[in-house]
């Protein structure tokens, strides 16, 4: 399990930390450096012992976009499930590591701590690369890790696909849209979407540059009214209390849609006290609120699934 570096309050937040998150405002400016602010000390602790790390390996024609890390546990296993994680940005930033590899870094290094491939990718960013693009290079870097990941120990089959933000976004994109290639889903278990944008907001900066200036395409370029929903995948989708409420309504709608197309729900987790940013940055602080919920997500699905 991951390390306990503090004692955690009675929500399962670390208690010194709690306070403070229900303290910041939902999202602004200042909210994503308070809240790493709160976390990076403490992933600063967090022992690397056990784990090994591949680093920029390409998936795809893009020399600076198309990398992803790879994480290992040392002693190499054998068929282990994989989660390859998508970071957010807005859609138009962000990268795989941040803060040196303590941020996202973290998450991968979470899943190979309990014996899991944890896979650490990056991807286009709009304005350059609109629409369909984020999709795709989720796709690329499924189809990628599909054909090549049982070098590393990982199950080829039993692979689960994580966003964060603009990172669900992307993933919701690419395994609910009915526009993106089923055939890329190929291996994938299940889907994880921490807060990701499933309708698109029409006026707002970031979903122009990444969705295109035409309001008239918007309907049929979002993941809301456009779900299709393989039964061979399972689903975990996560929001959290102290974050506006654009992801928390998004999250209600979707799961809405996809118990209408798929006949059944999707496994959802409310996180108490948290916010936007603080979800996957709290992996392997030892605070369990979504951490372990997922580890338990990843471990009982593949146990229905088979090799």
């Amino acid at each position: 399990m991951d390390q306990m570096s503090k004692s955690t309050g009675p929500r399962g937040v670390p208690g010194d930390i709690a306070p403070k998150l229900r303290e910041m405002n939902t999202l602004n400016d200042g909210v994503l450096k308070d809240t790493r602010a709160l976390y990076v000390p403490i992933l600063k602790t967090l022992s690397r012992a056990g784990i090994k790390v591949e680093k920029d390996i390409a998936y795809g024609s893009d020399p600076q976009r198309h990398l992803l890390d790879i994480h290992t546990p040392e002693k190499q296993p054998t068929n282990a499930p994989v989660v390859v994680f998508f970071h957010g940005g807005g859609l138009i930033a962000g990268n795989k590591n941040d803060v040196g590899e303590l941020v996202y870094g973290n998450v991968s290094d979470f899943f190979a701590r309990n014996g899991i491939i944890g896979v650490n990718a990056t991807y286009r960013l709009a304005p350059a690369h609109k629409w369909p693009a984020g999709g795709e290079d989720v796709g690329a870097a499924v189809s990628w890790v599909h054909k090549n990941i049982a070098k590393w120990g990982g199950d080829p089959n039993k692979i689960f696909v994580m966003g964060h933000s603009a990172g669900a976004t992307h993933v919701a994109q690419f395994g609910l849209h009915k526009a993106l290639s089923a055939e890329a889903r190929k291996g994938v278990a299940g889907l994880i979407l921490t807060s990701g944008g499933y309708q698109i907001a029409s006026k707002a900066p970031n979903a122009i540059a990444y969705y295109g200036e035409d309001a008239s395409k918007h309907a049929e370029r979002g993941t809301l009214g456009n779900v299709v929903w393989d039964d061979k995948i399972d689903i975990f989708i996560s929001t959290a209390e102290n974050e506006p409420f654009n992801f928390q309504g998004g999250l209600a709608l979707l799961v809405a849609e996809l118990a209408a197309k798929g006949g059944r729900l999707p496994r959802v987790k409310y996180l108490l006290d948290h916010n936007h940013f603080s979800q996957t940055l709290s992996f392997g602080t030892g605070d369990p609120m979504l951490a372990d919920d997922v580890l338990d997500f990843v471990l009982t699905t593949s146990a229905k699934k088979k090799s």
